[in-house]
């Protein structure tokens, strides 16, 4: 089940799914906004009848659509980044826990950021929706815990991804190179997070919830 704002990019990673799976794997594109609990609850509804439940949530939809200090933060861009990074979130559990409860099992992997683990420059709202992000996961972990259902939370550093890469690319050189060498694994990527989730999705992790894991190539211990 594949979910977000923008049909094209969905319909590129469904056709991505079947090559690699060799045509074994179907994928189910849901074009909607996370933050809009019916549309998510149907959606997930219309899922779990064809597919008969639902197994794992990756809640990673999220976005920063300002950078700045507290002053600086217009009231539109912090509402928008907390309805996105943290409602959106708890409306995506929200849709999936009845039907992981109804079986005794499932695994949610929630992706928040070193930002909700640190303070960060110009992160306002940002670093604060994540932190948010943080603590909702260990509260499902303890919620949810006797149900069968694990709740973990990848923290990535900085990684080159459409929500980013434009503002790395435009970032003065010196600048760049010291971002780079925080770093101490340089710069990450999008499938070096997304293998750290797929373990704590996997039964491999099947005696780990309410961790928050830093996927930062080192950003924290420096």
């Amino acid at each position: 089940m594949v979910v977000g704002r923008r049909p094209e990019p969905l319909g590129e990673l469904c056709k991505e799914i079947a090559e690699v799976s060799g045509g074994n794997a179907q994928a189910f594109v849901f074009a909607l906004d996370v933050s809009a609990p019916e549309l998510m609850a149907k959606a997930v509804e219309d899922f779990v009848s064809d597919v008969g439940g639902v197994d794992v949530l990756v809640a990673n939809a999220g976005i920063n659509p300002q950078r700045a200090n507290a002053t600086q933060a217009t009231d539109a861009a912090w509402h928008e980044t907390f309805e996105v990074n943290v409602t959106g979130v708890h409306f995506s559990c929200q849709a999936v826990l009845p039907h992981m409860e109804k079986v005794g099992k499932g695994a949610i992997v929630t992706v928040g950021s070193i930002a909700g683990l640190t303070g960060m420059k110009n992160r306002a709202a940002y670093g604060p929706s994540k932190a948010a992000v943080i603590n909702y996961t260990q509260a499902l972990a303890i919620d949810y815990g006797p149900a069968g259902i694990r709740a973990n939370c990848v923290c990535p550093g900085f990684v080159i991804t459409d929500i980013n890469r434009d503002w790395l690319e435009a970032l003065p050189a010196e600048q760049r190179r010291d971002l780079e060498k925080r770093h101490a694994l340089g710069m990450g990527s999008p499938e070096a997070v997304a293998d750290a989730i797929y373990f704590l999705a996997s039964d491999k992790a099947r005696w780990i919830t309410g961790v928050a894991l830093p996927v930062d190539g080192g950003w924290l211990a420096s």
